[in-house]
């Protein structure tokens, strides 16, 4: 009875407990209710509050302010515009203007083959629209070579076959016309692709392509150039057209050039040779150090310039066009064409330049973004590569608004000349755009006795300036014996020259991924050892410089036990090659043997698992780990866990990983899990002695009967 009264008792105090409780909770909730009233009418006063409103609104305004000037990088910097600036960013926006002149008309009548009043404006509206949207202060944007030669055989490609599928020649207006669309259509595509991979945050591109395939891409397309300019320098241009080579074969062009060598214009070829030798003269006296130290404003000397000018007038002088020389001819401002050729653009003719207008953009991205980062580096400043994507991508499609001009990206070359000059701020890009303009307004005329050798020596130091970093890449990778590099440079080099440009970008573009999606899908897993001065737990290294003993003595100090510490996160990508990375650690020891060897190490008997260098753990490597795990412990393996952090240690409940091992086999370090498992290893003694003096004391028992 009393039990049944104590028992009685104590749930009438539990009833009173609960009682208190809910009375409890309800005045708590009552409270709370009244509180969140109080705290409801409060900011309702505070929100009427003229001063409080005011705070808000500006608040807001700047919030909206840091926006704009994220998105629109002028509305900072104009506001902030030192006229102290002003000097050095006219200065070197005219140096530059001076530079891209000559380069843009040469890129376009020699390389694109459109006018060159289309190369003038390629250079001047980039030039003023990306300086507005950019986070780079000195980058120099405006056609290049390289792109400008993929436009250029991309036209020819289109024209070669609309005229097969056609069986008769275009004319020479719809020629025109149709080339002017093509440059313009492969213009916009290319301004489209580049704002959406900035739009979608894909600035990170240039990182994963690899060095060495660019190297190699980089170093054929100069080369391809260089060939495409042997017959203007030596004058066989007009030999060219009527025999009719085959202009998609760069090896046939060249083998083509040394059959007609003896053919080739004596004068033409001593202009060349005189023009090239005389811009790399100045080139050197400019870079000496002499000239640096007492003509110090000779690095604003417009070489290219001078050395057209200068043609230009010798030309007309002397009537060197009666001579065989051949001349740029009429250019005029009148060509020009405003408005998309929306009649002109057909589906086919899209399908025909994608490709190219994908190329354009990888080739540009690359440059653009290097430059933008160089120069960056340089001034010590920070860029966005999304944000310079963009602009670049917007600068584009303005720019495709005139009928035949050509995608623009940054240069390395014309940026460090831009900084070097004196550039302060993106107005100087400005500057150079509308000396562009003004240039061609007034000083068109001026260009018709231009001498095209001269334009294709322009194009030429663009190519030396292409090859200059070639010796320095392959030394370098030589010293460190970066036979890999070596090889994919060279296969890239080859690939782009026996093809075309658009398959050797592809392939390098392709090439990069598939690299980088191994490096990614290699997870890092080492094994641990105890140093023998320190005590502590580290990596054991197979490639130190120790001796085999030394290393063996640390690697199996333990028989049988396998301490592993996985050094990265863990995701879909890398947890797939966990199992057969734990397979060969099991067998060898390290990575560096083939699956076919024999066995080096003792069977694993017991295997600890080191996760704190582990901070993500998806999904799917969560089901990997738990069959990792599980195989394991079916094997007879004692599996120990230690160093993981409270979050994942959350994650691994959730998936059930901690009831298959067990929770009293994760602990904080590898000493504590060596110790557990030695008073583990310990009982499982005595109970295996325990059992064999029974079993004796029976056998002794039977015998006795």
């Amino acid at each position: 009875m009393s039990i049944i009264h104590h028992h009685l008792h104590h749930l009438q105090q539990e009833s009173s407990h609960q009682e208190f409780n809910n009375s409890n909770s309800t005045s708590s909730a009552s409270s709370s209710y009244f509180n969140n009233q109080v705290q409801t009418n409060e900011t309702t006063k505070l929100l009427s509050n003229p001063s409080v409103n005011s705070n808000l609104n500006k608040s807001y305004k700047i919030f909206l302010l840091k926006r704009l000037n994220y998105y629109i990088p002028a509305t900072d910097w104009i506001p902030h515009y030192s006229i102290k600036d002003l000097f050095h960013d006219s200065i070197s926006g005219i140096t530059i203007a001076c530079l891209l002149i000559p380069q843009s008309i040469g890129y376009a009548s020699q390389l694109a083959q459109i006018p060159p009043i289309n190369g003038l404006f390629s250079a001047a509206i980039p030039a003023i629209i990306y300086p507005l949207l950019c986070t780079g202060r000195t980058v120099s944007v405006g056609p290049e070579a390289a792109l400008s030669l993929l436009v250029g055989q991309n036209i020819k490609q289109i024209i070669h076959n609309q005229n097969h599928q056609s069986n008769q020649n275009i004319s020479n207006q719809d020629l025109i016309q149709l080339s002017l669309t093509i440059s313009t259509l492969l213009t916009l595509e290319t301004g489209l692709i580049s704002f959406l991979f900035g739009f979608f945050r894909l600035g990170f591109l240039d990182a994963i392509l690899s060095k060495a395939l660019l190297r190699g891409f980089v170093s054929a397309i100069a080369i391809i150039i260089a060939i495409e300019q042997l017959p203007i320098l030596l004058g066989l241009n007009s030999l060219e057209k009527l025999d009719k080579i085959n202009s998609f074969n760069i090896i046939d062009k060249l083998i083509w050039v040394i059959s007609n060598i003896l053919k080739s214009h004596h004068f033409t070829c001593l202009i060349s040779f005189f023009t090239l030798i005389s811009i790399l003269i100045i080139k050197k006296l400019k870079t000496s150090t002499y000239s640096k130290k007492f003509i110090p404003l000779i690095k604003f000397l417009p070489e290219i310039l001078l050395i057209t000018t200068i043609s230009s007038f010798l030309t007309d002088l002397f009537n060197w066009q009666n001579f065989g020389i051949d001349v740029l001819g009429h250019v005029s401002i009148s060509q020009v064409k405003l408005g998309l050729p929306w009649n002109q653009i057909s589906k086919q003719l899209v399908d025909d330049t994608i490709g190219t207008a994908f190329t354009l953009c990888i080739c540009g991205l690359v440059d653009s973004i290097v430059a933008a980062k160089a120069e960056a580096a340089v001034s010590h400043y920070s860029i966005s590569s999304n944000r310079e994507l963009v602009a670049l991508g917007l600068a584009n499609i303005t720019t495709s608004f005139i009928q035949g001009d050509m995608p623009a990206y940054g240069s390395i070359t014309r940026s460090r000349l831009n900084t070097s000059t004196g550039a302060r701020t993106p107005l100087a890009s400005i500057i150079t755009g509308l000396t562009i303009i003004l240039a061609s307004y007034f000083f068109l005329d001026y260009l018709f006795f231009l001498p095209k050798c001269v334009l294709a020596v322009i194009i030429v130091l663009v190519v030396i300036n292409l090859l200059s970093e070639l010796p320095q890449d392959l030394i370098f990778f030589w010293k460190l014996n970066g036979w890999t590099e070596l090889a994919l440079m060279t296969f890239t080099f080859f690939l782009t020259l026996a093809f075309d440009i658009k398959t050797g970008i592809l392939i390098s573009v392709g090439v990069s991924l598939i690299l980088t999606v191994k490096d990614a899908t290699g997870i890092r897993v080492r094994i641990l050892g105890r140093n023998p001065i320190s005590h502590t737990w580290e990596p054991i290294d197979p490639k130190k410089t120790q001796t085999e003993e030394s290393a063996r003595e640390i690697e199996e100090e333990i028989p049988g036990v396998l301490i592993v510490k996985i050094r990265e996160s863990l995701s879909f990508a890398n947890a797939g090659g966990l199992k057969e990375r734990l397979r060969r650690l099991e067998m060898f020891g390290h990575q560096r043997r083939h699956p076919s060897d024999d066995r080096e190490r003792e069977n694993t008997r017991m295997i600890v698992f080191h996760l704190g260098d582990v901070e993500q753990i998806d999904a799917s490597a969560l089901q990997i780990l738990k069959e990792v795990f599980k195989e394991y412990i079916d094997r007879g393996v004692d599996v120990w866990m230690c160093h993981i952090h409270p979050r994942r240690l959350e994650i691994l409940k959730k998936a059930g990983i901690i009831d298959v091992v067990g929770n009293e086999r994760i602990l904080s370090d590898v000493n504590q899990v060596l110790k557990a498992a030695q008073k583990v290893c310990s009982l499982a003694l005595e109970e295996n002695q325990q059992v064999e003096d029974l079993l004796l004391n029976e056998r002794d028992d039977y015998l006795a009967i």
